[in-house]
């Protein structure tokens, strides 16, 4: 626990020296959970992917290109929200029926950068559509973190 708490002190104490990089790595909580990976192509474009568990006993891989719309929210300060479009991959985890599907997702969302830290915190809502395997609304939704390098 100490050597926890001593590597959380070093990477906080280190934050304020560090340049923010243009990939970022962390955790989403919510369906799915897991982790996430983004890579800023710009300022307002960037890629996001998740691998994840579901609610619903599913190991899920998303692919979304999501834009940032500084200008949506007058003075919204650190907080900047954004939309984008992606794709989702599923394999279902349940005993004698392991199945796969498809779909598209629309991802609305926010991102908070802490002041002078690498580090991003967000959420969603993501409206999903499933197109293979069979066609069926879903909904997707969750709350993170990613640490920029």
């Amino acid at each position: 626990m100490k050597k926890l708490i001593c590597l959380i002190a070093l990477l906080f104490s280190t934050t304020q020296v560090m340049a923010e990089g243009n990939n970022g790595a962390g955790i989403v909580f919510g369906d799915p959970s897991g982790i996430t990976f983004q890579h800023k192509i710009n300022a307002q474009q960037f890629t996001d992917f998740y691998f994840a568990y579901t609610w619903d006993k599913e190991w899920v891989f998303i692919g979304d290109y999501k834009f940032h719309l500084p200008n949506l929210i007058q003075g919204s300060g650190p907080v900047v929200p954004y939309a984008g479009i992606g794709l989702f991959f599923k394999i279902e985890d349940k005993k004698h029926d392991d199945d796969v599907a498809l779909g598209v997702r629309i991802p609305l969302g926010a991102d908070w950068r802490i002041p002078n830290s690498p580090i991003v915190l967000f959420g969603e809502l993501v409206p999903a559509l499933r197109l293979i395997k069979s066609t069926d609304g879903d909904f997707q939704a969750g709350i993170g973190g990613r640490f920029f390098f």
